[in-house]
């Protein structure tokens, strides 16, 4: 039944002006707009510190709103579940999921009932969870937790949330007030607990999907001004669309104390990047100004208390002909000043910085070492970092191994192969490196395992069961014997043959269940969640010979407890 009730559900699923400016009306637009100055709610110092890399920027003048994080909500269905879900969910709730079953069926002729759908216990009525990222523009994911309503369900585990709405909700006697809808949210489950004992049933009712949300439209970005001032507002407008609206304009003046900001498209997924560099851009763009800035903030970047970062951002936002001054301190025998100057070049897109921020990378006793390997693994304008990453692969420092695997993926190199697992499962990606081996599995973000260590086998005697699979290998034997139970009928598969490699179990464990042709089954079809807690159950009982790194998760699974609050900021 929940294979057709998903294709069933899957067909029927749907996917200010600008204001003049002249010197005429600058005082008329001043009287109309005067207010008392706001004061800052940036993450800045409350007093500008007495620096070149503050001094004459657009923030000594502005602070952005629209950094907070909007928490959303929505009521969804999950399907999939072998007899773990209920029925029961609160009535408000059921009349909310009734009329959005009606309303997306866009097909005549493909008809579905919403209370076959609500009434089934493969089925699950969970609400939604998710916060939408600051500055986060239209297409951008993120992940989402979901937690089971009313008693009866079990568990959500091989469960998946068909697509609901996420929108600012509010309850009341008379029903769900509903917002607008923010972003839509589907996939999945991702059970956080990947130990095969001992889940409590209150973690198995709580799930996350990795990048399950996607939002719907750009979310809203501004600079304020401290004092409104029109002419000053449309001086800084016309500051940033010279520095960074090549294409099209990234500022709007909307009024004087408010300047719309549009993130450029080279800058999606980079949107905190692109406001750091909008803060620190100087407010005169004069060709011989900034060439005298920059001298400045390399006069000051050589002090043992130098702000690095901020004079790092500086230059990155004067843009490339500063970078003869930047080059001049790479050499700089202050390992700050060396790196943060090698960061603004690297950015800049030069390649003589790559080799700076390799050597910063490679000397084991370099505190910043691993921030040089996380920029050189960003890199992907030139090759030239590729050897160093290499190098990395081979370092004492997992974390750094790992940086040095996702840099090489991003330069497309040929010592890392991805495989896509079953149908848009999860990612599986394989890195050429040395012994030891490192696996990690992505608890965030993207469903994604990684191997360093091409030939990671299991190493027999080795034994594995739960309640979906089985399998074991006496020592000396060549393959696994494994046997699959269907989740539904409960019935054993017969004794299957599968791979002791472990990227190629991997593959046979989460591919699409078919034939070859010969009679081989050529995948047994378990969920992303499932495998991981496999080669975690692996790792854990020294059947798998490498080290198994869960990487830390962007969101909590407690994030159902937070509120939506009353009024969230506004970004009209």
């Amino acid at each position: 039944m929940n294979r057709s009730v998903l294709m069933r559900w899957t067909a029927l699923v749907a996917t200010a002006a600008m204001l003049p400016a002249c010197d005429q009306m600058e005082k008329q637009w001043n009287a109309a707009f005067r207010k008392k100055p706001v004061e800052p709610q940036s993450t800045l110092e409350e007093r500008i510190p007495d620096s070149k890399a503050f001094e004459g920027t657009v923030q000594s003048l502005c602070y952005l709103e629209g950094m907070r994080k909007i928490v959303v909500r929505g009521y969804g269905i999950v399907v999939g579940l072998a007899g773990t879900g209920g029925t029961d969910c609160p009535d408000e709730i059921r009349k909310y999921l009734t009329k959005e079953v009606l309303r997306r069926q866009v097909d005549p002729a493909v008809r579905l009932n919403p209370r076959d759908l609500l009434n089934s216990k493969d089925t699950a009525v969970v609400v939604v969870t998710a916060e939408i990222p600051a500055a986060a523009q239209a297409g951008a994911r993120f992940d989402v937790v979901v937690r089971a309503q009313g008693n009866q369900t079990v568990s959500l585990d091989g469960g998946s949330l068909l697509e609901c709405d996420l929108k600012l909700l509010a309850g009341s006697p008379r029903g769900i007030i509903e917002g607008k809808t923010l972003a839509v949210a589907a996939g999945p489950i991702f059970i956080s607990n990947l130990a095969k004992e001992g889940a409590e049933r209150a973690e198995l009712r709580t799930g996350r999907i990795l990048g399950g949300g996607m939002l719907k439209e750009d979310r809203r970005v501004r600079l304020t001004l401290t004092t409104p001032a029109y002419n000053v507002a449309a001086r800084l407008r016309d500051r940033l669309n010279g520095r960074f609206g090549a294409t099209e304009p990234v500022a709007d003046a909307v009024s004087p104390e408010s300047i719309q900001l549009k993130i450029p498209a080279e800058y999606r997924g980079r949107e905190r990047r692109f406001l750091d560099l909008v803060l620190h851009t100087t407010q005169h763009g004069n060709p011989d100004f900034v060439q005298r800035r920059a001298k400045e903030l390399a006069e000051e970047i050589g002090h043992p208390d130098a702000l690095y970062e901020d004079i790092s951002l500086a230059w990155e936002a004067m843009g490339r002909t500063v970078l003869p001054i930047v080059r001049g301190q790479y050499a700089n025998p202050n390992v700050a000043a060396s790196f943060y100057s090698a960061r603004a070049g690297v950015r800049l897109l030069d390649d003589a910085a790559i080799d700076v921020l390799g050597r910063h990378a490679l000397q084991r006793n370099n505190a910043l070492r691993r921030f040089a390997a996380e920029e050189l693994s960003s890199v992907t304008h030139s090759r030239r970092g590729a050897d160093v990453l290499r190098q990395l692969l081979a370092d004492e420092d997992n974390r750094i191994r790992l940086i040095a695997g996702e840099g090489l993926r991003n330069l497309q190199d040929s010592g890392v192969d991805v495989y896509r697992v079953g149908t848009d499962n999860f990612l599986l990606e394989v890195v050429d490196a040395p012994e030891p081996a490192v696996v990690q599995i992505a608890t965030s973000d993207t469903p994604r395992i990684t191997l360093l260590g091409r030939n990671i086998r299991l190493t027999p005697p080795a034994i594995y069961r739960d309640e979906l699979i089985t399998f074991s290998a006496d020592a000396g034997d060549k393959q696994l014997r494994i046997t699959r139970v269907n989740p539904h009928t409960k019935v054993a598969s017969p004794l299957l043959s599968g791979p002791l490699d472990l990227a190629e179990l991997l593959r046979f464990l989460g591919g699409r269940p078919n034939d070859d042709g010969n009679g081989n089954v050529t995948g047994l079809g378990l969920n992303y969640s499932h495998v991981a807690r496999i080669v975690y159950s692996l790792g854990q009982d020294r059947t798998l010979p490498a080290t198994v790194i869960l990487q830390r998760p962007t969101v909590s699974d407690q994030l159902w407890k937070l509120k939506t609050p009353q009024r969230a900021e506004s970004e009209l």
